[in-house]
């Protein structure tokens, strides 16, 4: 039994070297995301756990919005011994097309217990119309 269990540490611990790869460089972050149309906006939700709201940034330029963000390492100690860490550190960039017709001026981000939401309001001339069939 020993000799499974050894085996399967082995292989636990080759896929984590695979994962944090050469010489423990940092993994870059791709948090997970979604969009939703709303009647007078679209809604952003990105999902940012661990991460400060002073290590977020949301910009928007044209049709195109962006988010950076960066989940720093803690310091390690030297009286304290790290058995293992899946957890990943590093920073992100996510960048989304958007609909012509918004409105810049009016974007709003929030960032609460790690979930970024940006609001990106509609302008008048984005929001859809019935067109009568003659």
């Amino acid at each position: 039994m020993s000799r499974q269990q050894s085996r399967i540490d082995r292989l636990l611990n080759e896929l984590m070297e695979l994962r944090s790869g050469e010489l423990g460089e940092e993994l870059s972050l791709m948090p997970s995301s979604e969009l939703i149309e709303e009647d007078k906006n679209y809604l952003l939700k990105v999902d940012l756990p661990g991460i400060k709201k002073e290590d977020v940034k949301v910009e928007v330029e044209g049709d195109r919005l962006t988010i950076r963000a960066e989940r720093r390492s803690e310091k390690e100690e030297k009286s304290k011994k790290r058995y293992f860490s899946e957890i990943s550190y590093g920073s992100c960039m996510r960048s989304f097309t958007l609909p012509q017709a918004i409105d810049e001026k009016k974007v709003d981000a929030k960032f609460e217990n790690g979930v970024l939401s940006v609001t990106i309001p509609k302008t008048a001339e984005s929001k859809s119309k019935q067109i009568s069939i003659h």
